[in-house]
């Protein structure tokens, strides 16, 4: 018998003896749990320095399934015993306040509605709700100044007219919104490490002179003297001497690669990049040549690279060359745009008001090919956009005959090396190359580094989002100008958590998977069967709230 749900608004006269969770302990999706059923587990009420929130909803992320997979393997778990301390999954969620200890109580109240943004910084190291901490998985989570303070707040009010599964979805919306705001650096460190090398002197050192240390190579007059004034200055006569010595083995915040350097040097000093850091290229003479790195880096290690002809350094900081942002009118390419991710940067780009005019949008999956046809397609004409769905093999053409020059941005939502290279083929000489999906560290990519400086092109990676991230999805959304419910494919009760884990490793859904846990028995529902109109909002507040209360009935298990 189905669960009584809560009303989204209601909050219970008193806290429940037991929180139902779906604990982690290794082994595949079918092992989540015990005994392949959730753990209900005794549950205290809130201390002085903790809250208790109701969990609303949860979406299932990719991560949660790459977690599974690798169990015990993954980098998170490498001090960690599972099977003694197993872990609630889980990230994206909607949250209602139930219970605050008293040291919150003058700033949480019961029936507060929150969203939550599940990467944190604990005593300068990062942690992660629904990883390192527990997650979203279960009814109830319990949350500690780590997360209503600390380093943050990593929680923020959320109205009371937009749905729980909206709110749910404003994590991986804000992911996405992230890779298209300044997620690097784009000038020089203060007070850092400074890298010069100058192969042929005649750079003009026309920004401010660097205040920390500084190392030059080969460096001319003008680079000795701009860098004079530092507080501590290094000069090798070679890259050979440099390499050499003890600051070949350093990592810098900066490095400056002035005039020509050829491909397999500029690999060898972009390793020497620390985390966070920025390349430099003045002058280069690369061009097209490939210069290989690690793309993982430029994903997980925010690098940032600028660039300019030459001999100017400033200008390679001009607004013009430090472009996040799809390029208004432009062509833009999804590489991947089937999976839950690729379909929110499709999403993004052709409701972006001075976005794109054309998306092309690519899925080796023929269901997931009518999927971003059918649910985009609408939306496409609605803004006076054209989105063309095409099949992976079919990428060349397609790009040859709509985009002779390349594309203005092409966006990566595959973990892949050849997919990235490919992607960087189809870019045009000015163009954009977001790498948004996570890979492996070491794998050697090729990347056309060198049009960087000569053509102002762009290359850019990043993960995560922050608060001001999704505050800016849930402005969006607020105004109208941005709905979420539209990659929205299938809801759930807590009970079949493991039926919709399966669902998105195997690949039956295109879009994300809502988990209401209060509704316990609810089998995973495409929202087509529960829908009773044919309005373009596919999920909309009045669809959950007669979900909760009752007033549409389970449809078969999708």
């Amino acid at each position: 018998m189905r669960r009584t749900a809560l009303s989204q608004n209601a909050v219970p006269s008193g806290l429940p003896v037991l929180n139902r969770s779906w604990p982690f302990a290794g082994g595949g999706i079918r092992d989540i749990g015990m005994d392949g059923r959730y753990v209900d587990e005794p549950q205290a009420p809130a201390g002085p320095d903790e809250v208790i929130a109701r969990i609303d909803a949860v979406c299932i992320c990719s991560s949660d399934i790459k977690i599974i997979r690798m169990g015990k393997a993954h980098p998170l778990f490498a001090d960690r015993d599972l099977a003694d301390s197993p872990a609630v999954l889980g990230h994206e969620m909607a949250l209602t306040i139930v219970d605050a200890g008293a040291n919150w109580r003058d700033r949480f109240r019961p029936g507060d509605r929150l969203g939550l943004q599940p990467a944190i910084m604990v005593e300068g190291r990062r942690r992660t709700v629904g990883m390192d901490l527990p997650g979203a998985f279960a009814e109830y989570i319990r949350l500690d100044a780590r997360v209503l303070a600390g380093e943050g707040p990593y929680v923020f009010p959320v109205p009371a007219d937009v749905s729980a599964a909206t709110i749910a979805m404003l994590e991986p919306y804000a992911c996405v919104e992230a890779a298209y705001r300044p997620n690097c650096r784009t000038s020089l460190k203060s007070g850092g490490r400074l890298l010069v090398v100058e192969a042929v002197p005649g750079t003009r050192f026309d920004r401010p002179a660097p205040d920390g240390e500084v190392v030059l190579v080969g460096a001319g007059e003008a680079a000795r003297a701009w860098a004079g004034g530092a507080a501590s200055v290094a000069w090798h006569e070679s890259l050979d001497a440099f390499a050499a010595s003890e600051a070949g083995q350093a990592s810098y915040d900066d490095i400056i690669l002035a005039g020509r350097l050829d491909a397999e040097a500029t690999a060898r000093l972009a390793n020497c990049l620390a985390k966070g850091g920025l390349m430099v290229l003045v002058g280069s003479e690369l061009g097209h040549e490939s210069v290989i790195l690690d793309a993982a880096r430029i994903h997980y290690h925010e690098l940032s690279f600028l660039g300019s002809p030459g001999p100017s350094l400033s200008e390679a900081f001009l607004p013009a060359r430090t472009r996040f942002e799809l390029r208004a009118g432009g062509i833009a390419l999804v590489l991947g745009a089937g999976g839950a991710m690729g379909r929110i940067h499709t999403h993004r780009a052709l409701e972006l008001k001075d976005g794109p005019a054309t998306v092309i949008a690519t899925s080796r999956k023929g269901a997931r090919l009518k999927a971003l046809e059918d649910d985009f397609a609408p939306l496409a004409r609605q803004h006076g956009k054209t989105l063309v769905v095409i099949e992976d093999g079919e990428v060349e053409a397609c790009v040859a005959r709509l985009a002779p020059e390349g594309c203005d941005d092409v966006v990566v939502v595959a973990p892949e090396v050849a997919v990235i290279e490919r992607g960087a083929r189809l870019m045009r000489a000015d163009g954009m190359l977001v790498l948004f999906a996570g890979m492996p560290f070491g794998q050697p990519c090729a990347l056309p580094l060198g049009l960087v400086s000569s053509a102002n092109a762009r290359i850019t990676g990043s993960t995560g989002c922050t608060v001001a991230d999704q505050l800016a999805v849930l402005d969006r959304v607020v105004e109208g100008s941005l709905e979420l419910s539209g990659n929205l494919e299938a809801v759930a009760g807590l009970g079949a958590l493991p039926d919709a884990l399966e669902a998105v490793n195997a690949g039956k859904v295109s879009g994300k998977i809502a988990i209401y846990p209060a509704l316990l028995d609810l089998p995973v529902t495409p929202v087509r069967d529960l829908r009773q109109d044919d309005q373009p909002v596919r999920w909309s507040l009045e669809d959950e709230k007669r979900l909760f209360d009752g007033g549409i009935s389970n449809a078969s298990q999708g």
